[in-house]
């Protein structure tokens, strides 16, 4: 006990020495403001608290906006445009994408359908060929639709041209976005186009293949890879019907429909052989030959 005692007396004696204590406060004070300013910049940063950001794709942009706020994210509308098959008022595309992690506060921007479609004149297409067709529509903001063909001498020449059905006259009002129907020459003498092969391709580079072949997009599904909007244009064709045989011709009705599937597994997407003997070609390295000089 005298020992203890002893021992405290002498601590206390040299901690309250003024050489001592001064120096070990302002050791303390120093120690807890970087204590301090961590734990505050931990908190200011949200280290390690990052989340994935939902898929708004759909959404009415109210219940966007209000699901944001309750999840500290910050929406943005960048743009609006006018889709007719997409309900107005909701998120057509976003950035960054679903799924993207990030921290708190930030922004995501939106792309909105417009509630009151922008009215646009319609071209006059007629005469025109497919590809001259596709592309005017295409620079309108229009969506081309159905590929009808008739027999005519103006092989793949528009005759017609529709919308909801009726033929519509160059000059008419209609919604930018609306989706045109074509009526095209087919020849006299059953003329066939080729089949094209979209094994690979995602749904709309393949949509766009087969128009540029005067065919239509028949049937298309998704197999269980694919579960939001961002997955279905992500998603590449894994099988075709009818598919075009290698070997053989592959001629086929003008406005014949092909149907698709697709899927995000690369595994499923079956490879050409054709393909395979090209990469073996490239792969192969030729063994220098050396010249004999006599």
């Amino acid at each position: 006990m005298a020992l203890l005692q002893k021992t405290k007396d002498i601590a206390s004696k040299f901690f309250s020495n003024p050489y001592v204590k001064t120096p070990l406060i302002a050791m303390g004070i120093v120690a807890a403001a970087v204590i301090l300013f961590f734990a505050f910049l931990h908190i200011f940063s949200r280290h390690g608290k990052g989340f994935p950001i939902p898929d708004f794709a759909g959404m009415k942009i109210e219940k966007a906006l209000e699901y944001a706020k309750d999840n500290d994210l910050r929406i943005e509308i960048t743009d609006s445009v006018y889709i007719m098959t997409r309900e107005p008022g909701t998120v057509i595309e976003q950035n960054p994408s679903a799924g993207t992690y990030v921290k708190a506060n930030r922004r995501v921007f939106v792309t909105t359908n417009a509630v009151n479609p922008l009215l646009v004149e319609m071209p006059n297409l007629v005469g025109f060929t497919l590809r001259q067709a596709i592309s005017t529509l295409n620079l309108q903001g229009f969506e081309i639709g159905l590929l009808a063909f008739t027999p005519d001498i103006a092989l793949n020449n528009v005759l017609e041209q529709h919308y909801r059905g009726k033929e519509i006259d160059p000059g008419t009002k209609v919604p930018k976005g609306a989706t045109i129907d074509l009526l095209l020459g087919r020849g006299l003498r059953n003329e066939k186009t080729v089949l094209p092969r979209v094994i690979g391709l995602t749904l709309a580079e393949a949509r766009n293949l087969l128009l540029e072949a005067s065919l239509n997009l028949g049937r298309f599904s998704f197999d269980e890879t694919v579960i939001d909007h961002l997955d279905s244009l992500q998603a590449r064709v894994y099988s075709q019907y009818p598919n075009p045989n290698p070997e053989g011709e592959n001629a086929i009705n003008f406005g014949a429909q092909v149907d698709l599937w697709l899927t995000q597994n690369e595994s499923r997407i079956p490879v050409e052989e054709n393909s395979k003997e090209n990469r073996k070609e490239e792969n192969q390295i030729e063994e220098p030959v050396e010249e004999i000089v006599e």
